[in-house]
């Protein structure tokens, strides 16, 4: 076990999507018409790739035959439906992704996890109003507190910093040791330039994830912003290391870069990340850490290429 965990930074966060994909394709063999299971092992490869343990070319396929099949089996399986909307929205296809959503809370209205993902559609689509109701009915119908952080989100990417600020506060005073909370907190702080603080926040967020590559690349990005060069290239070092023997999603590498304003790795990575399809592109024309790349050319050719709704 400890050299599972020296191999993938953040494998304490990783190890319950492992633990369920184990689990579900257990009880699969045992019943092969085990919806629940098909549908937890959608979900559970869904999440390896939004954190950016493995690849989309790896995590969707799979995710694509357990949800199908779930399907086959019981067409009113709310979160197949929803899954298939994850699938859909992390091929772009921005079309088909809105009804299977919808689709999954009208099949399960009480089901926290489908207004969750509902709800990060619309913030990723800019449509924050609907995004704010969507976030509400999920804290509602669960204590989790992740879907707090989905609300958090919405304020995030609204660039509500200060509400942002005293929504993770708030939610670290009831979960102290909550690594999520510590890592939006630090966005926070970054807009406000607070960056101290912000450094800080990282640093814990860095050590309760174990590492997590995503938090690293936005600790990275805080020692860069602050003006810590030295240290924002130690990070930097740490991450191409890790890339070099498992799967980086090359935007938390490219947030490093952003901080210390290289424009042309940054954009190289993002290219790279548009052809790998990374979760984190469908929030990048309203992420402020890529702001100063919207009159750049190459950005705004990822963004076109993307075929975002007309309508966000």
């Amino acid at each position: 076990m400890q050299n599972i965990e020296l191999e993938y930074p953040g494998y304490i966060f990783r190890k319950q999507f492992d633990d369920e994909i184990i689990k579900s394709k257990k009880a699969i063999v045992e019943n092969p018409a085990d919806v629940v299971s098909l549908t937890n092992l959608a979900h559970a490869y869904i999440n390896l790739w939004c954190y950016g343990f493995i690849p989309h070319s790896e995590a969707i396929p799979n995710a694509t035959d357990a949800a199908l099949k779930a399907l086959e089996i019981d067409n009113k399986s709310a979160l197949a439906h929803v899954a298939l909307g994850l699938i859909k929205e992390s091929l772009w296809e921005w079309g088909e992704i809105e009804n299977e959503l919808k689709l999954g809370i009208e099949l399960s209205p009480y089901d926290a996890l489908a207004y969750n993902w509902y709800a990060n559609y619309l913030y990723a689509t800019s449509r924050f109003d609907e995004a704010y109701v969507m976030a509400n009915m999920a804290i509602k119908f669960s204590d989790d507190p992740g879907y707090k952080i989905g609300l958090g989100a919405i304020s995030y990417f609204r660039q509500d910093f200060e509400r942002l600020k005293k929504e993770m506060l708030d939610l670290i005073a009831y979960y102290p040791n909550y690594a999520p909370a510590y890592d939006w907190l630090g966005m926070a702080y970054i807009q406000l330039q607070e960056f101290d603080n912000s450094i800080e926040a990282y640093e814990k967020a860095t050590s309760l994830s174990g590492g997590l590559a995503e938090i690293l690349g936005g600790l990275g990005h805080a020692y860069g912003i602050a003006g810590n060069e030295k240290e924002a290239k130690r990070v930097l070092n740490k991450m191409n290391d890790y890339s070099q023997k498992i799967y980086i999603p090359p935007v938390q590498i490219a947030f490093v870069y952003a901080g210390l304003n290289d424009v042309d790795n940054t954009l190289r990575l993002l290219e790279r990340a548009y052809s790998e399809k990374s979760w984190e592109l469908i929030f990048m024309r309203t992420e402020p850490w890529f702001q100063h790349l919207h009159s750049d050319p190459r950005f705004e050719s990822i963004i076109s290429r993307m075929k975002f709704p007309m309508n966000s």
